[in-house]
């Protein structure tokens, strides 16, 4: 009986451990590359502990891993942090946290962050900065201008995520016109956005696709059609 009860004991241990010990290896993902250009497989919006998400900065550089990503960008609440009473704001301090593994694991690491303020103009994500302070603002347009001078990209996050609220405003034609937003997320999570997919082909903006993550891979019911 003890033997059976020791048996089962590191049976049990393994199923634990295994899942993590799995994300060593790299997973793929098959996307055929475009005559001329390597195809990379990328996540440009996903949370940690330092704004609303539920792990810290190097786990989304294993679940990269893990999962088969080459470049991810960590894209937390500029102006949501649920957590700041444990976690001071530092808005640069999670890319310097992810930075070291990401080049260990070979993970390209963006730097991002995602400007947070209701609809109308709604969330935006900023990529390529190299400085987040800067687009800590009171005013909206004032955050992706500094965003801008930082050549860096800015994308409309979820557009109509809140029914109530959806739709093309003013403000959006201001971004426009000022070549101050650069794609539209045609999807997000397991959501679709038609409206969004529409603006960006009549427009000419970037069709985006991304995670939006918050909790840890390992426990997000994923399925082959909605999986990043």
């Amino acid at each position: 009986m003890k033997k059976l009860c020791i048996a089962l004991s590191l049976i049990l241990i393994y199923l634990l451990v295994a899942p993590f010990a799995l994300g060593a290896s790299r997973a793929k993902i098959h996307f055929p590359d475009i005559l001329g250009y390597k195809t990379l497989k990328c996540d440009f919006h996903m949370h940690t502990v330092f704004s609303d998400g539920k792990v810290w900065p190097t786990v989304r550089i294993d679940e990269a891993v893990r999962e088969g990503l080459d470049v991810i960008s960590i894209t937390d609440h500029i102006e949501y942090q649920p957590h700041k009473e444990d976690i001071p704001t530092n808005h640069n301090r999670v890319f310097e946290i992810a930075s070291e593994p990401a080049k260990k694991k070979g993970v390209l690491l963006i730097k991002g962050a995602e400007i947070t303020r209701e609809t109308p103009p709604g969330h935006f994500n900023a990529i390529f900065l190299e400085d987040i302070n800067p687009i800590d603002t009171k005013e909206f347009l004032d955050a992706v201008k500094a965003a801008n001078e930082q050549n860096a990209f800015v994308f409309w996050n979820h557009p109509g995520w809140k029914p109530e609220a959806k739709g093309w405003f003013d403000v959006h034609t201001k971004l426009y016109k000022s070549k101050w937003m650069h794609g539209i997320e045609v999807a997000n999570g397991d959501s679709y956005y038609p409206d969004g997919h529409k603006w960006c082909l009549e427009k000419g903006l970037t069709m985006m696709g991304t995670s939006d993550i918050h909790d840890p891979s390992l426990i997000t019911e994923t399925t082959p059609g909605n999986h990043r």
